[in-house]
């Protein structure tokens, strides 16, 4: 399961039919994303889309009596730094946007600098003061611009959720936002230490995964690489010399040459076709609406989809563990963990079923979310439960440790049936290649010859 895409602001600007100025700022992947919400938006409410702004950190020089002065802002257009700087007397020389492509940081350093913050925070020292000393001490080049830049971004005054989602590309979306909440909360140090848990309990799973799947993927393509220099350079090669002067060819020997004479008579729209078909597949699941479908229907493959289902089951009822309150926005902690899942599918259920069903309709949680036809019943019966005794919060950490266990023991045996699969692969190939080769060790060559 792939992270979500980074969101960024942007600002929709249009006219109404008396020409005055309207302005919506929405949250969006990309320009073509916040353009369709944009032109959804003015339908809606009958006016004319003016124009759509990403807000962009520039890069200002300017003077101020002798000093020269340089620094950032975030705007949507550079005529509004400008314009900004000239009010408060700044004479202006330079404002530009640089360039920047951010890294991702490894997981095992958001891990150490989340948890290492969570434990300063205990010590009672300011927010302010914990960025100042992971900015010191944190090697990682991403992440430590990283920390700088939140700090840069609280002194001039931008909201502490919003500089941290601005590091997404950095800390990962729901890193970021999590993280985003948890300055705006009570308790910080116990948010800042379930999150260190979310993202190393995911880094495991990743790496277990990878490592499950590097094994047979290696021995999958020395196999066919193999197979198909055997059968379409060598047995080739052997038979146009022994061929014109044998009688009848083996069986298992002409499937092999037919096959290589189709193969290099074709191969150009055979890599065309594939590509086209890899292309289609990767297009498809890059849309919105395909990335839906998939992640719908994923879940449902036997065992694989299962392990992916209760993956999601865990971040999500960790999450919700973490953001719950027993009063306030719950309906937002939800839509955030739902996201946080990384199952697109299950994301929109909690936003366009469940969340609709608690705010018009007055329904409990475990129902609400028994309608998104996603979470397994035992998940929904301790959810149903909790909301009658008050104890969701408890009830979501209880699941996630629950599910992070039983996770746990699928991937080892998950584990093994790959090595199972691999280990049938291989002596089918064996079998392949044993049987061909005694073919053609069974020719005769004097008697060839002799022919």
């Amino acid at each position: 399961m792939a992270g979500l895409p980074t969101k960024n602001e942007y600002r929709i600007s249009a006219q109404d039919r008396a020409g005055r100025a309207l302005v919506k700022y929405v949250m969006a992947t990309s320009y073509m994303e916040a353009r369709t919400k944009g032109r959804e938006w003015v339908t809606r409410n009958g006016v004319q889309l003016a124009k759509v702004e990403k807000k962009r950190t520039f890069v200002y020089k300017a003077r101020r009596g002798d000093k020269l002065i340089t620094g950032t802002q975030t705007a949507y257009s550079r005529a509004e730094v400008v314009a900004a700087l000239k009010r408060i007397g700044y004479q202006v020389q330079s404002v530009y946007t640089p360039f920047s492509f951010k890294f991702s940081a490894p997981a095992s350093d958001i891990v150490g600098f989340v948890s290492q913050s969570a434990k300063l925070l205990e010590q009672k020292l300011t927010f302010n003061e914990v960025l100042v000393l992971m900015a010191d001490n944190i090697r990682n080049k991403a992440l430590n611009q990283c920390i700088r830049d939140i700090m840069n971004d609280l002194r001039n005054g931008m909201d502490s959720r919003e500089a941290f989602l601005r590091q997404a590309p950095v800390l990962g979306y729901h890193n970021a936002l999590l993280l985003g909440i948890a300055t705006k909360s009570g308790d910080v140090a116990a948010i800042f230490r379930s999150v260190a848990q979310l993202v190393e309990r995911r880094a495991e799973f990743s790496k277990s995964l990878n490592s499950a799947l590097l094994l047979p993927a290696v021995t999958s393509v020395t196999l066919v690489a193999a197979i198909v220099f055997y059968a379409l350079y060598l047995v080739p090669q052997m038979m146009d010399m022994l061929g014109p002067m044998m009688s009848e060819i083996p069986p298992v020997t002409r499937f092999t040459l037919d096959s290589s004479a189709f193969v290099k008579a074709n191969y150009g729209w055979l890599i065309g076709l594939f590509l086209a078909m890899l292309a289609s597949f990767y297009g498809w699941l890059s849309s919105a609406n395909g990335r839906l479908q998939f992640d719908r229907y994923v879940v449902k493959i036997p065992y694989v989809g299962g392990i992916l289902r209760n993956t999601s089951v865990e971040i999500f009822t960790r999450v919700l563990g973490i953001i719950y309150t027993s009063a306030g926005e719950n309906i937002e902690a939800m839509q955030v963990a739902a996201d946080a899942s990384g199952n697109v599918w299950f994301s929109r259920q909690i936003r366009t079923v469940a969340a609709p069903m608690m705010l018009t309709q007055g329904v409990e949680l475990g129902r609400a979310l028994s309608a998104t036809d996603f979470l397994p019943e035992m998940a929904l019966s301790r959810f149903r439960t909790a909301a009658e005794t008050g104890s969701v919060k408890v009830t979501a950490q209880q699941l996630a440790d629950y599910y992070e266990t039983e996770n746990s023991f699928a991937m080892k045996n998950l584990v093994s049936m790959i090595e199972l699969a691999v280990t049938i692969i291989i002596m089918g190939s064996l079998v392949f290649l044993t049987l061909l080769s005694s073919e053609t060790a069974s020719i005769d060559v004097n008697k060839v010859g002799a022919g």
